[in-house]
């Protein structure tokens, strides 16, 4: 049991059927696999610390990087359409398109999933978010944001999606929100301290970083 990555389960499936086995019951180092698991899923805060083998996603050895190009658009156009570079062969090829056509969209990726989030449409704002799967070719819908934004940063960060900043259809945005993918969930974080559109945001040492941006009034050279 050792090496299974029960963390990276769905709660609903080790409640309902980790947790009922006997064999996991009556064994005491399986049954705090089991309580590892769960505390991974309920301290989603605590992820840097609870990381271990059992917490990252297999990685296919040979398996090449691959650099996605996602939606974006022009003066004339938004676009769905998504293309992936192998640095193996040196060539862009065609993927499947987004179901939403995003502009100004932040991009993160989190174990074999790429997430598209928020963006403009040509129309409004949004609030949605998609994740694309390579192994399957297709777009899946996730749970929207809180907020609808456009011009974010988006960054992962132990196995959770930060969103910040942004354009909300009507003014420049310093609020904050992060995704679970294990539980489907976006909870509001610290607000930043500045109000950032077309913000970026990196991840180092455990730590978040927002860079530059726009205010509404000028454009900025602070970091947080």
């Amino acid at each position: 049991m050792k090496c299974v990555r029960l963390p990276l389960l769905s709660r609903d499936f080790l409640m309902s059927n980790v947790d009922t086995e006997l064999l996991v019951r009556h064994h005491s180092e399986c049954k705090d696999l089991l309580i590892e698991a769960l505390k991974y899923h309920l301290m989603p805060e605590q992820r840097g610390v609870l990381s271990n083998s059992r917490t990252r996603p297999r990685r296919c050895e040979g398996a090449s990087t691959v650099l996605f190009a996602v939606g974006g658009g022009s003066l004339f156009a938004i676009h769905g359409d998504c293309e992936a570079y192998d640095t193996r062969t040196d060539r862009w090829h065609m993927v499947a398109s987004m179901s939403t056509r995003r502009a100004r969209v932040g991009v993160a990726a989190i174990g074999n999933k790429l997430y598209a989030v928020g963006g403009y449409d040509g129309t409004s704002d949004l609030a949605t978010v998609e994740s694309y799967d390579p192994v399957t070719n297709s777009w899946q819908p996730e749970v929207s944001m809180g907020t609808r934004r456009s011009c974010l940063g988006v960054a992962a960060l132990h196995g959770l999606l930060y969103a910040a900043g942004g354009y909300d259809g009507a003014s420049c945005l310093n609020s904050a929100e992060r995704y679970d993918p294990l539980t489907g969930t976006w909870t509001s974080i610290a607000a930043m301290s500045t109000r950032r559109r077309y913000v970026r945001v990196a991840t180092l040492e455990g730590n978040l970083y927002a860079v530059g941006g726009y205010d509404s009034s000028s454009h900025l050279a602070t970091v947080e």
